[in-house]
């Protein structure tokens, strides 16, 4: 094991100690011009009876131009005429291997850009099936599928497919196939280049020979710290606002030195940039920074951030508010007029400048990206990745295609500071788009991934479009924020399905109802609610553009709003079976729930185009209605009830639209406490014995007592007992005892009337009624019972049933004779006679009175509560 070791690290000892010396590098097509002679040819031995199950392909390389597309590698068996064993094809955004005629397609994260080295990869194990593709040493892509076919050929070729169009332009090194599939470790170290494996089925030292290929040698580790030469775009004079345009739209800023060894930099670049043209511009070079806001107050033009300037000449800054740009001197900066003064200007780049060109609807890349150069000052020229090219001719923009040398439009004259970058107007002469001639807006865009392009060219992040806030110095940025890109076919009328696959399934449609506020009147049986009401849904018809993750900035307007399908629900328990409405109050907005499928190759600007199948719509609408209650009002105040909001999708039977169950919901976010009663936790139900679909919210509804306790039972029950204990009265004070259970009777009986009128009629006996009507029975009882005491008392008391005399006499009381001649019974006697039967009906009124009230409540209680 140890020897093993051993052997392993000399071998890469050697690996390492053969890459400093150099590694080769094949160049093909370095005009851009396709060629089937160019090619280089494996000049290593193959042998067709070595078989590959499992193998690797790498290869490191740098992209010229695109043609169609680029193949790098192909392993061909000319005996048995296999053209595709094994081939390497790369685009601009995807790359494909063939595997024994298996073709494989995989979208890479980062699109490739011309003249950077990149390090691919290419590995299957047969044993697992598992093929994966590393791009400079990560993974991007891994996934299962079956080869079931060895790999094996005679013949192999760099740099050339079967057809012109396949042909590759650029640059190759470090080609090595191996009959086993790479470790990621041993990937990742080949692509930083800490080591130059070679393949031991194919090998980049076993040499090649070259048709019309250059080669050189460069050091290993050159592939890995390369850098782009910084290049300097010249202009003679112009003015100010031109000079800040061309810098800002080919991806740069006008220059601001931060020292004096940078403003005397500028006169050597210029000198050894333009050695032959002694009359073009040495200095006196616009600078980027200027202090037209606030005088004194200097900052650069392009972010307006502040800048403290060390640079400058004696006695400058000194035009006041007369000068407010600043130039470059040989001797420092100066201030100077913005308008008047024209002045030469330089832009850095300290890398290529790629642009792409927008609107002209081409599939392939290498067809909208450009590469920009300048061959003299003040000259740009475009050149495509692909046939396209965008060059001046005399004082002309066109855009010409070099394949089929036919000019396909020209820039209009009167476009904004006579430049192409930039949003700009193109009269064709060639067909773009399906459109034959005339005027097309189309966009020269130096602009990144994930970045929005203004008329001016400038760049500004992607979700940045369209946010309602001015972003682009031209306030661009807000215009034309269209939001649904609808087909030509289509029709608001009609119901949409799921989805293309699914064109016969119902559409589902969710409800969410978020009510705000309850109002119940028990009177007439209604409730009254304030609630927002979305209904969201999937059309596969059309497509979202530049969707946001924050739902308030996908509003539709009122106009588009109208011009699209939308449910129509009804409000079934109603008085006039309310509809949804669509006005001014209503809001339909998109949800960003998927990520962008692909671009608008159409559109003159970056336009991300979403699925309408993967991303919902949702309409809102805040509603008051009014929705009738069947309130079963047996055991009011101690009832629960419950209220239901029926809703039904008018806008077509269950045929077409069903309600999505799953994601339909309801809630209350109020106070839980009303007026009369307390709201529990709202369920939702669905009616599926309709033809339409239906759906009921109920809200459970208990009610609060304590208004009932305080007004109805507490008071009738103290009258009750104020009756009851009447009954403990003296026997003698009939008017007493009468007068106050009388009194507590017509008031128990105003009370029931009061209560009655609060509640519906109903033909049945709420709970109430019967507390009340008990309360009122058993105060007429006693008064009953008040009679027969009385009667009983009036019994005893007149034996002698003399009639009353009609002569009043009045006798003294001193008179000890006054009632003498009155006939006297013994009081003792007189006591037990009338005693004895109204001790008794007073007895019997007390407990029994009392046994009525005590049975009556346990019952009433009990049914109540039970």
């Amino acid at each position: 094991m140890n020897g093993r070791r051993l052997l392993h690290l000399l071998l890469m000892l050697l690996l390492l100690h053969r890459g400093s010396y150099g590694v080769e590098v094949l160049e093909f097509q370095k005009d851009g011009e396709a060629n089937m002679e160019t090619v280089a040819e494996y000049g290593g031995r193959l042998d067709r009876s070595w078989k590959l199950q499992s193998l690797t392909l790498c290869a490191r390389f740098q992209i010229f131009h695109m043609h169609g597309r680029g193949t790098f590698f192909q392993l061909w068996d000319r005996p048995d005429n296999l053209t595709s064993q094994l081939r390497g094809e790369l685009w601009l955004d995807r790359v494909r291997s063939v595997i024994a005629h298996r073709w494989k397609f995989q979208q890479i994260k980062e699109k490739f850009r011309a003249y950077r080295w990149y390090h691919l990869c290419f590995t299957y194990n047969h044993m697992s099936s598992g093929y994966k593709i590393y791009i400079d040493g990560d993974l991007n892509y891994k996934t299962t599928y079956e080869v079931d076919r060895p790999v094996y050929g005679d013949t192999i070729r760099l740099g050339q497919g079967e057809q012109l169009e396949h042909s590759f332009s650029g640059a190759l090194s470090q080609v090595n196939v191996w009959d086993h599939p790479l470790s990621a470790d041993t990937i990742a170290e080949m692509a930083t280049c800490k080591i130059d494996l070679k393949g031991n089925y194919i090998s980049w030292d076993a040499g090649w020979t070259l048709f019309n290929v250059t080669s050189y040698t460069v050091s290993l580790k050159q592939f890995c710290h390369w850098t782009a030469k910084t290049t300097y775009f010249w202009f003679p004079e112009t003015s100010r606002e031109l000079a800040t345009y061309v810098c800002e739209a080919l991806g740069s800023h006008l220059p601001l030195p931060t020292t004096m060894d940078e403003v005397h930099s500028w006169y050597n670049i210029s000198s050894a940039t333009w050695p032959d043209e002694p009359s073009l511009c040495r200095d006196n070079f616009w600078a980027s920074i200027d202090d037209m806001k606030e005088e004194g107050y200097w900052v650069t033009h392009y972010d307006q951030s502040p800048v403290a300037v060390n640079t400058w000449k004696d006695n400058e800054p000194n035009g006041i508010f007369f000068e407010n740009c600043a130039q470059i001197e040989p001797t420092g900066l100066a201030d100077i007029d913005c308008v008047t003064n024209k002045r030469c200007s330089v832009c850095k780049f300290s890398q290529i400048a790629f642009f792409s060109l927008l609107g002209i609807c081409e599939s392939e890349l290498q067809n909208v990206h450009f590469k920009v150069s300048q061959d003299y000052m003040g000259h740009l020229l475009f050149r495509g990745y692909g046939e396209y090219q965008i060059h001046k001719e005399g004082e002309e923009w066109v855009w010409f295609n070099v394949k089929t040398t036919q000019t396909v439009a020209r820039l209009d004259p009167q476009s904004p500071l006579g430049m192409p970058m930039g949003r700009r107007t193109w009269h064709l002469e060639t067909s773009v788009c399906g459109q034959m001639s005339g005027t097309r807006t189309l966009c020269l865009t130096s602009c990144p991934d994930q970045s929005y392009t203004c008329d001016d060219a400038t760049c500004i992040p992607l979700d940045s479009r369209c946010d309602r806030k001015y972003d682009c110095q031209d306030n661009s940025d807000e215009t034309n924020c269209q939001l649904v890109k609808k087909p030509n076919d289509y029709r608001k009328d009609l119901v949409p399905r799921v989805s293309h696959k699914n064109n016969n399934k119902s559409l589902p449609v969710a409800l969410n109802i978020t009510i705000k506020s309850i109002n119940i009147d028990t009177t007439r049986m209604m409730m009254f609610v304030s609630y927002s009401l979305k209904m969201t849904w999937y059309d596969y018809r059309l497509m979202f553009l530049n969707l946001k993750l924050d739902d308030n900035l996908n509003v539709l307007s009122f106009e588009e709003m109208m011009s699209l399908w939308t449910p129509l629900v009804g409000f079934m328990n109603t008085k006039s079976s309310k509809l949804s409405v669509m006005d001014k109050e209503t809001v339909l907005y998109l949800r960003r729930l998927q990520s962008h499928t692909h671009t608008d190759n159409s559109a003159p600007g970056e336009v991300t185009l979403y699925s309408g199948e993967e991303n919902p719509l949702i309409i809102s609408r805040v509603y008051f209605t009014d929705y009738i209650c069947d309130f079963n009002l047996v055991l009011y105040p101690f009832d629960q009830q419950h209220c239901d909001m029926h809703l039904r999708i008018h806008s077509a039977s269950k045929e077409y639209i069903t309600i999505d169950e799953t994601s339909t919901s309801a809630k209350y976010i109020s106070s839980g406490l009303l007026l009369e009663y307390q709201v529990s936790q709202l369920t939702v139900h669905f009616d599926k014995s309709s033809k339409f679909s239906d759906v009921k919210v109920r809200i459970p509804l208990k009610r609060r007592v304590g208004y009932a306790l305080t007004d109805i039972y507490i008071p009738s029950l103290v009258l009750l007992l104020i009756s009851y204990l009447s009954l403990f009265f003296r026997q003698h004070i009939f008017e007493v005892r009468i007068m106050t259970t009388l009194t507590a009777l017509l008031v128990m009986a105003t009370l029931f009337s009061q209560v009655s009128s609060s509640l519906p009629k109903t033909s049945y006996f709420k709970m109430v009624d019967v507390w009340l009507l008990f309360c009122i029975v058993m105060s007429f009882l006693i008064i009953i019972f008040h009679v027969i005491i009385d009667l009983s008392i009036k019994d005893v008391t007149n034996p002698w049933s003399h009639p009353p005399s009609k002569v009043t006499k009045v006798i003294p009381l001193s008179d000890p004779g006054a009632f003498s001649p009155t006939p006297t019974l013994n009081t003792s006697i007189i006591t037990k006679i009338y005693n004895f039967p109204t001790k008794g009906y007073v007895s019997m009124a007390q407990y029994g009175i009392f046994s009525i009230l005590v049975l009556f409540n346990l019952m009433y209680w009990s049914y109540i509560f039970g």
